[in-house]
């Protein structure tokens, strides 16, 4: 499956690719909301490959749509579990200011992988979401004091900054000190602003929140816009092979 689709069809054939993935082995494309940079994607693939479309009714009715190119919608509820084949997502609501918005979590057995971006706040929805996740995808957008200073205009700054918009480095680290699971071994930092934030302060801000909260400290992942992220295989925690030829990391 693929979580959010927000880069164009070629685009992400092409990065299916080069991890091995064929663009028609994919069963299922799930949305977490229909902005542009998470749903741009999805329409055109499921039709070309035969995908499945999970969304909820909100997202669904504010996507851009091909009447010429009919894709199955199946749609899901905050709060519902669908089944593909041996993998449960589940989806929970999430504080954006979207139709209907849903996280992701992926569960096969005891391992879970949890997917959240474009969220104001962790929300106590947020938190259930992810509990019993041994990964996660989360953002971390901007830096407070970047984007209030910085060249956006003031209601862009507001609609960032506000409960329904994007996390904060800061509002990120409080969660990782005091409400991430600790069943959680990898983090992935996601939708980095360009603008209003430094990969050095995201990553030291998490850093020192791992730190204060104690215990085992999770290893922390950077994703981009421009390339894809090594790949990450999670499964019962085992001994930990590191394979740096392939950027390839399996338990």
């Amino acid at each position: 499956m693929l979580l959010d689709a927000g880069l164009a069809c070629r685009e992400i054939e092409v990065r299916l690719k080069k991890f091995g993935v064929a663009p028609r082995d994919i069963d299922a494309v799930a949305i977490s909301h229909e902005h542009s940079d998470h749903a741009k994607g999805a329409w055109l693939f499921c039709w070309k490959h035969d995908a499945k479309l999970y969304a909820t009714k909100g997202t669904y009715r504010m996507m851009k749509k091909r009447e010429d190119r009919p894709v199955e919608w199946i749609q899901v509820h905050p709060g519902s579990t669908q089944q593909l084949s041996k993998l449960s997502l589940d989806f929970f609501p999430i504080p954006h200011d979207a139709a209907d918005p849903v996280g992701f979590r992926v569960r096969k057995g005891r391992v879970g992988f949890g997917h959240v971006t474009d969220v104001g706040h962790i929300s106590e929805d947020v938190v259930d979401g992810l509990r019993g996740t041994q990964a996660i995808l989360i953002e971390s957008n901007h830096d407070v004091d970047m984007l209030r200073q910085g060249s956006y205009p003031d209601s862009l700054k507001a609609r960032v900054g506000s409960r329904l918009g994007h996390l904060s480095n800061d509002a990120l680290a409080r969660y990782l000190e005091f409400r991430l699971p600790t069943t959680v071994r990898h983090i992935f930092l996601a939708h980095l602003s360009q603008k209003n934030n430094h990969v050095q302060l995201a990553m030291e801000s998490c850093r020192e929140a791992l730190v204060r909260r104690g215990g085992d400290v999770p290893k922390i992942h950077l994703t981009h816009q421009d390339q894809a992220t090594p790949l990450l295989r999670v499964s019962t925690p085992t001994a930990v092979n590191i394979d740096t030829s392939q950027g390839l990391l399996t338990f």
